[in-house]
Parts: C-alpha cells; structure tokens; sequence
C-alpha cells in the first residue's frame, strides 16, 4: 500500500482538528488539575494558529512535523482512558497520526535516528525512570545513546 503524501494544508488541518479533539478532552478531563489545563489548551491553540498561519519561512512539511511532534508528545508518552479515548477519536476522524512509544522503539533500535526522538528521549528520560516506565540499566542506555547522537550531530556540523 502507498501511503499518500499531504500538503501543507492537508497535515496543518489534520493537526488543526487533533488539537481540537484534545481541547475537548483535557475541558472534560477529572485527571488533569485546573492550572496544567489552562498551559495545556492555550498551548494547543498556539500549534493551530502556527500550523494554520505559518510565517512564509515555516510553510514546509517539515516544520510542520516539528509541531506535529511537539503536540504530541504528551498523547505518545502518557497513558490512562482520556488518553485512550484521545487515539480512538483520531482513528475515528479518519486522522492518520500513529500512537508511537518513541523510548521502546529507541530501546529495541539501540540508536536514536532524528532529532525529534532525540528531543523526545531527552524530554521523558527523567519522567520514564521515575515512573517505572523503564529501569535504571534502560535508562543509562539511553544515556549512551543520547551522547551518541551528539557526538554524530557535532561531527556533522563540522
């Protein structure tokens, strides 16, 4: 099956309506206290508005999916029924985003491949351990792996 490539407005739109579904749940949620949901819905209406009025620079695919993921870290790395009742609303509305474990994918992988799961491994290493999400050897992998990529980001830069 070929998967069908998007247009900047096409993924901006899809993004558009995920924001949207998540505003609802997060008004609706008994989970999230008073203070997250106010950073949390004023977040996403600053993704909508950069997605749909992108400066002309920002108007590529690409810096789309810098939002796309950024938006979504926190439906990827969380977990509970909102969350749940979040992905079945996407799948609902025929929108094609992919729940995505990006530290069990690092971890079976053994090698962090672009800079949104390097971002996403440095933003929920912390979290994850203390979680129980991973143990302490996975996380000291991660760490491994996290100096990895830099060192062949800084090798690329020269």
């Amino acid at each position: 099956m070929v998967k069908k490539k998007y247009t900047y407005q096409e993924r901006a739109e899809q993004l558009a309506k995920t924001v949207d579904i998540a505003d609802k749940i997060v008004r609706n949620s008994q989970a999230i206290p008073e203070e997250n949901k106010i950073h949390f819905l004023k977040w996403g209406q600053q993704v909508k508005h950069m997605a749909l009025n992108p400066e002309p620079q920002y108007r590529y695919v690409v810096s789309l999916k810098y939002l796309e993921n950024d938006f979504l870290t926190f439906w990827n790395e969380s977990s509970g029924e909102e969350i749940d009742v979040f992905w079945s609303e996407l799948s609902k509305e025929g929108i094609n985003f992919q729940r995505t474990d990006t530290i069990k994918t690092v971890l079976k992988r053994n090698r962090i491949k672009s800079i949104h799961e390097y971002d996403n491994i440095k933003d929920a290493i912390v979290v994850a351990e203390q979680t129980g999400r991973i143990n302490k050897d996975q996380a000291i992998q991660l760490d491994v792996l996290i100096m990895e990529f830099e060192e062949r980001q800084a090798k690329r830069a020269k």
